[in-house]
């Protein structure tokens, strides 16, 4: 083989290296997943009193219902990124968060998600229907929609009402919308705590 011969074949093998290295890298997918509030001063369950509280599934539109994470870039316009995505299922994501909250706010010791652990009787169960949860061109990450707090004691009515919280974005990058949703879902967690507390014991 001649000098050309063998000149041409290392530039072809350092072309394929090169080019294998930047598909490798380009495809290379991120995960990420919504924190909880710190959690504030143990409390003895024991020295606590309060209904037994259920979070039900949560409710997504179709377009959050997804692997990938979701936001805006225009009017009318989303992108859908590949490469950046949520670590598990978004609902379970939402619905762990509030619980850990929810916990670490203590308007009972006794708190759970769905599907219920066996002998457990929710005496409140929280249902969360929302309609936007994803970062906007302005920079601001939306959460809209509603709580319903559905009271099974005896005597005992349901309350409704409409959230619509928003969070400035640290940057315009993944990272930082997601950081700013988990600072919504603790606002809202929040509210929930402050309602579920309000509650008249029947």
């Amino acid at each position: 083989m001649t000098l050309s011969a063998n000149l041409r074949r290392c530039m072809g093998m350092l072309l394929f290296a090169l080019i294998a290295g930047c598909g490798a890298h380009s495809s290379a997918v991120s995960y990420y997943s919504l924190d909880a509030m710190a959690a504030g001063p143990q409390v003895s369950t024991a020295d606590l009193k309060g209904p037994a509280i259920g979070i039900a599934e949560v409710m997504l539109p179709d377009y959050l219902d997804r692997p990938q994470l979701v936001w805006r870039t225009g009017e009318n316009r989303m992108n859908v990124d590949e490469y950046h995505r949520w670590a598990g299922q978004l609902q379970d994501e939402i619905s762990r968060v509030l619980l850990e909250n929810l916990r670490t706010l203590g308007p009972s010791p006794r708190i759970e998600r769905a599907p219920w652990p066996t002998g457990f009787r929710p005496d409140i169960i929280v249902t969360l229907q929302l309609n936007n949860f994803e970062a906007f061109p302005d920079g601001m990450v939306r959460l809209t929609g509603s709580v319903t707090l559905a009271d099974l004691r005896p005597s005992a009515q349901p309350i409704v009402w409409n959230v619509r919280l928003q969070e400035a974005a640290a940057r315009r990058s993944p990272s930082a919308y997601v950081a700013a949703q988990s600072r919504l879902l603790a606002t809202l967690s929040r509210q929930i705590g402050d309602a579920i507390g309000r509650r008249p014991q029947p």
